[in-house]
């Protein structure tokens, strides 16, 4: 369903008395009031996602992103490629629907590589293992073609608004509150969704959530940033030489990296060269690595980003000293948001478990699959927990319902989950999936006149899979 949609919207001059965590109240000064079906909070992979669907069900949807565009890690963080969204040797793709027509029309604009197409070596990066199925894309592409596609569907956009506070009452969400240049905006809405990353809406509202491993450590984060004037030639022709002669084919240059090391040039604890090809001449660098930073400290996040931009520099010297292919390259942009790998996650209805994706449980209210590896960086190492099978695992509708809250869901990286399992999941094909099914649950529930969880779970999955997801 699209077309061009009505919203309520009252300019007034009114002041919302909030409670604070310490038992006084906080006065705000609202200056617009506006009402909705659904409030999205969050406009990255899974918060676009999840309004286009709220809204091609019916649902008068707003989508509120504090940058000026959408697309969150894709855009601003500049994360890519999309990491896998088939099974580990790309021979079926799991992350269909909304996912799928997303990276098509991308296609259709020459703004992207359908993971069907994706090969090891050219645009996914030179690494053996891991790597099938990935999606290369230009952000400039996303960027319009999810501005278009919210258009379509009748998304009402609204740009430049920070969330601040949620109002709650005998458990729902009575209001969302936005600070904007134009003051603070105040939006009702039936259902509200959760898209933030760090969980904002929902710890905000109360509901109970995990930092980390619960015990103060979190992931490392890392700064993306593009070069350009890489030899690519050069670069697959070492590739070649490394595969033919090294014991562990799957290591690029990590004998270089040692070596630029030990002579004190690259004090930086990765250990891998990672470059992957872009659409445009530039090539994307995941090599930068902040430790110990709470992604909800603006301050401790402004740290990491200026060191993340130092640590580009010393990673472009290396990259011209030790690697064939990169002597005359280039920084071309570093990107504007740091890429935080883990801070809240919900306490949910279900919380899926390590063993849950290692015995790949089928749930009866499953809203997709993914088979995403399940890894957890660390200073100078990544951790890996291991599958003994390929079979796809099942993420359930009940882990993106907070308890607590009643008109509340949540989709991407704050989803309820064990740590390990939110290493994996947090990749964006499936922030893509849950922002579809937490998009759809939000429009169904407020057309049923229900809260999302007493919705038919029967007939949500057969929504989803009606519009185009896969569930074997």
């Amino acid at each position: 369903m699209g077309g061009v949609r009505m919203f309520a919207v009252v300019a007034v001059a009114a002041r919302a008395m909030l409670p604070c965590a310490a038992g006084e109240t906080v006065s705000l000064d609202v200056t617009r009031e506006m009402r909705c079906d659904v409030l999205v909070v969050g406009g990255g992979p899974s918060g676009f996602s999840a309004a286009v669907c709220a809204a091609r069900h019916g649902a008068k949807t707003i989508l509120v992103e504090r940058n000026g565009y959408l697309g969150g890690m894709a855009t601003a963080g500049l994360v890519g490629p999309f990491m896998t969204a088939t099974t580990p040797k790309g021979e079926t793709q799991l992350i269909r629907g909304f996912f799928d027509e997303f990276v098509r029309a991308m296609e259709a604009k020459g703004g992207a590589i359908h993971p069907s197409k994706a090969k090891i070596g050219s645009f996914s990066s030179y690494r053996a293992g891991g790597h099938y199925g990935m999606t290369t894309f230009d952000p400039e592409t996303f960027k319009s073609i999810a501005e278009t596609t919210c258009r379509g569907a009748g998304v009402e956009l609204i740009y430049h608004a920070l969330f601040v506070k949620a109002e709650t009452v005998d458990g729902r969400i009575s209001a969302a509150y936005l600070a904007t240049k134009g003051g603070i905006w105040k939006v009702v809405a039936k259902n509200y969704i959760d898209c933030t990353g760090d969980g904002d809406v929902a710890f905000s509202a109360g509901v109970p959530t995990v930092y980390g491993d619960g015990k103060g450590d979190v992931q490392a984060s890392s700064l993306f940033f593009r070069i350009r004037g890489v030899d690519k030639a050069k670069m697959d022709a070492h590739d070649a030489e490394c595969r033919a002669s090294k014991d562990d084919k799957s290591r690029f240059y990590v004998d270089e990296i040692k070596a630029a090391h030990d002579a004190g040039e690259f004090p930086i604890w990765r250990n891998k060269v990672e470059v992957y090809e872009g659409l445009d001449g530039t090539w994307i660098v995941n090599m930068g690595q902040s430790e110990d930073v709470d992604g909800t400290d603006p301050k401790q996040v402004t740290e990491a980003e200026i060191t993340g931009r130092e640590q580009a520099r010393i990673i472009v010297a290396f990259l011209r000293k030790y690697v064939k292919g990169c002597e005359n390259c280039e920084l071309a942009v570093s990107a504007d948001n740091l890429g935080v790998r883990e801070s809240r996650r919900i306490v949910g209805e279900y919380t899926l478990t390590v063993e849950d994706v290692k015995s790949s449980v089928r749930f009866p209210d499953s809203v997709f699959c993914c088979a995403n590896h399940m890894d957890i960086h660390r200073k100078g190492r990544v951790e890996y927990v291991t599958r003994k099978t390929d079979d796809p695992y099942f993420i359930p509708y009940r882990s993106l319902l907070p308890k607590g809250i009643d008109n509340l869901l949540v989709a991407g990286r704050c989803a309820s989950a064990e740590r390990p399992v939110m290493a994996a999941i947090r990749v964006m094909p499936p922030c893509f999936a849950m922002g579809q099914a937490a998009g759809t649950a939000a429009a169904m529930s407020v057309k049923a006149g229900i809260a999302p969880k007493d919705l038919d779970v029967a007939a949500l999955v057969a929504a989803l899979k009606s519009d185009g997801v896969y569930l074997p």
